[in-house]
């Protein structure tokens, strides 16, 4: 090969360098920026509902910690989707974040006739959040005084007895259709629209039991208006010594349902890196570990990785839930 030919070749590899080069700087100063400017996230449920307080709780630390204003954005509906189809649809930059979660991420995509989103292709989970308790109540008039008394009573009764719910195709749904498969008893499903709603045909008795947050019947537990039989923890509550978890009595359920931070799929790793590091830091802060607990919301920390692949193994597993159960939203 000829000098000039040698030449030539550096000449052009030097200038395709220096294009590819051009090319990708404006992404990559964009994403050493991370943030410039405020970030949304998204909630797709009603102003003042758990998720809400939670995302607004952190807000204040996130922003000192991101540098960047937190946008709260409330977009509810269609057990989480709209607001998380919004989400799908942003620019992977990070400025468009959603609060999300088993109902709208690994429920509600298997039980709705109209998927309106991928879970695995159309999103990365961020950041683990934590949990809420799911309880299993039924009013201090009930005559059954444990759990074991009232699924022997639903097995005995000639007519099905009935369970509530904050709205078909949620976790609390799902949990008690489990129980039934598991423990072999008939109890009529009455969905009703938000924990509030539930709570309230509980106290009235238009329900045997219902399964609701556990932040929401807790100070009727304590007050003796409600019985606690089962809540869905890894392990029994201290507060609650006595009242068996749903994974001791058979079912494959550690978790009320259980949220975090979300993003669109394509958002920079370093971006994503940066994201997780705030919302962890922020969850063990001590006056966040005080107000959590107040709110028996079980705060739960893992690395992104761990996070995404726990993420697509609920996606698996509520699917085949949903499956069993044949819930479907129309």
């Amino acid at each position: 090969m000829t000098q000039p030919q040698l030449k030539r070749r550096t000449v052009l590899g030097s200038l395709g360098a220096t294009m590819l080069s051009t090319l990708a700087s404006p992404a990559l100063a964009q994403s050493a920026a991370f943030p410039n400017r405020p970030i949304k996230i998204i909630v797709p449920w009603a102003a003042g509902g758990g998720g809400d307080v939670i995302v607004r709780l952190m807000g204040t630390s996130l922003q000192k910690r991101l540098g960047q204003a937190i946008v709260v954005d409330n977009r509810p509906g269609a057990v989480g989707t709209i607001g998380s189809v919004a989400a799908a649809r942003s620019p992977a930059d990070g400025y468009t974040l959603v609060y999300g979660g088993m109902e709208s991420h690994t429920i509600a995509p298997h039980a709705m006739k109209k998927t309106p989103y991928d879970p695995k292709k159309e999103f990365v989970a961020i950041a683990p959040l934590g949990f809420f308790p799911a309880a299993l109540v039924v009013n201090a008039s009930h005559p059954a005084k444990n759990l074991s008394q009232f699924l022997q009573m639903a097995k005995d009764a000639k007519t099905p007895m009935s369970f509530g719910s904050w709205s078909t195709a949620t976790s609390g749904h799902l949990m008690m259709e489990a129980l039934k498969v598991a423990k072999n008893v008939d109890l009529l499903h009455v969905p009703y629209n938000g924990t509030a709603p539930l709570l309230n045909a509980q106290l009235s008795q238009q329900v045997d039991c219902s399964i609701n947050v556990l932040s929401t019947v807790e100070p009727h537990i304590r007050s003796g208006t409600l019985r606690l039989l089962a809540v869905s923890m890894p392990q029994r509550l201290p507060e609650f010594p006595d009242v068996p978890t749903l994974k001791e009595i058979g079912l494959n359920v550690e978790r009320g349902p259980w949220v975090g931070i979300f993003g669109p799929a394509g958002i920079p790793a370093d971006i994503i890196a940066r994201v997780h590091e705030a919302v962890d830091a922020t969850l063990k802060e001590p006056a966040i570990v005080e107000q959590t607990k107040k709110m028996f919301f079980v705060v739960e920390h893992m690395d992104q990785r761990a996070y995404q692949n726990f993420y697509f193994s609920e996606i698996d597993r509520w699917g085949e839930y949903v499956k069993t159960a044949k819930v479907a939203i129309e």
